[in-house]
């Protein structure tokens, strides 16, 4: 049986604000080697890693990403106030550029690059794909592209992106022409719209569960044919399976 791969949701989540440096250091250290994280455009066409729709709960602000331009953005805290308090309202909103350089540190490390649908509704299509990937560029074999946008995606195959992912909105979603069509190497599927039996490996593609922090629902989830589990707590739940296989193999001797 594969081991299981685990993919640092927004970083090391559980521990920093997400979709900061720092929560991605913090990751790399830990041992991650695969991590996604979210992109949205600020006004000037500026990529910077940010999930929410509004500014609101990560920075205590108002407006969206693509109201402020990039100078703006840099000294926008990114704390995520509501679980932290003022501890991290030094780590502001992270420019892609900054991840790329990460990135560029540790080659063994691949990122999924998750492309938020209020960007490209915003900003276009075409926009979004040319401004991103021209930054990612540099470490364009260490990167997937994904998103929940299927004309996005579609649009990232027909231009020759080597690697991208679906993340469909609901289970039957897998199954549209439009999906199909893309042939995407990844399928990020919502632990929570699972069906309840049955193997989970028919699809073409990998497929990646999220959101997942429990050793034995990933272990479940291993048995049904799922080896790449996405995870807030990347080395809680690294050091929990670890431990369970330490133990399963000293009881089996």
């Amino acid at each position: 049986m594969n081991s299981i791969t685990l993919i640092a949701h927004r970083g090391y989540q559980r521990q920093f604000p997400e979709n900061t440096l720092i929560a991605y250091v913090e990751a790399i250290k830990g041992g991650a080697l695969f991590i996604e994280t979210d992109i949205q455009l600020s006004a000037d066409i500026q990529p910077v890693l940010y999930h929410d729709r509004t500014l609101e709960r990560c920075s205590g602000a108002e407006g969206s990403i693509h109201d402020y331009p990039l100078e703006q953005l840099l000294h926008t805290p990114n704390h995520e106030p509501l679980r932290f308090g003022k501890r991290f309202v030094s780590q502001t909103i992270t420019p892609l550029t900054d991840l790329v350089t990460l990135l560029q540190a540790h080659p063994d490390v691949h990122a999924f690059i998750e492309v938020k649908s209020i960007s490209i509704d915003f900003h276009g299509i075409e926009t979004s794909y040319q401004r991103i990937t021209e930054i990612l560029n540099p470490i364009a074999s260490q990167c997937t592209l994904i998103s929940f946008h299927i004309p996005f995606i579609s649009y990232a195959r027909a231009s020759g992106w080597h690697s991208v992912g679906v993340a469909p909105r609901k289970w039957q979603d897998l199954y549209k022409p439009e999906v199909e069509a893309i042939t995407p190497e990844y399928l990020f599927v919502d632990y929570d719209m699972l069906p309840d039996q049955g193997r989970l490996d028919i699809f073409p593609g990998k497929m990646v569960i999220y959101e997942v922090d429990n050793p034995q629902i990933a272990k479940a989830l291993q048995q049904r044919g799922i080896n790449y589990i996405e995870t807030y707590a990347i080395v809680d739940l690294q050091n929990a399976l670890d431990q369970s296989t330490t133990r399963n193999t000293l009881e089996c001797r």
